[in-house]
This record gives C-alpha cells, structure tokens and sequence, in this order.
C-alpha cells in the first residue's frame, strides 16, 4: 500500500487515503469472487464493514 506524499496534513490527503485503499479492496472482490461470492455482495460486505469499523474507530458504535 502507498503511504500519504507528506508526513502532514496536505489538501489531498484523503483522496490520496481512498485511492491507496481501493486498490486493496479491489483485489479482495477479486479475491471474494475466486472464492465464490458475487462481487456486488461482496462489496456490500465490504461497506457495511468499513462502516462498523468507522464506527467504533470513532466512538460512536451503539454495541460498545
């Protein structure tokens, strides 16, 4: 995975996160897909965990 171009806060810094991110992600639904599941559910699994895991990241999941 590529790190941010600069250790501080930079204006495209979080686009720079996003994109480093998503080529990870694509290679699970390529990996998701080889294993059987279909890539759309696959990429629904995908964000209802990216969204639990922000959630407690941030203090805000309702379970803890």
């Amino acid at each position: 995975m590529r790190g941010p171009k600069q250790p501080e806060n930079y204006v495209d810094r979080q686009i720079d996160c996003e994109e480093a991110v998503s080529d990870g992600l694509v290679a699970i639904l390529d990996d998701s897909e080889a294993a059987g599941w279909d890539r759309i559910e696959a990429a629904q699994a995908l964000f209802n965990s990216a969204a639990a895991i922000l959630a407690g990241e941030t203090g805000k999941d309702p379970n803890e």
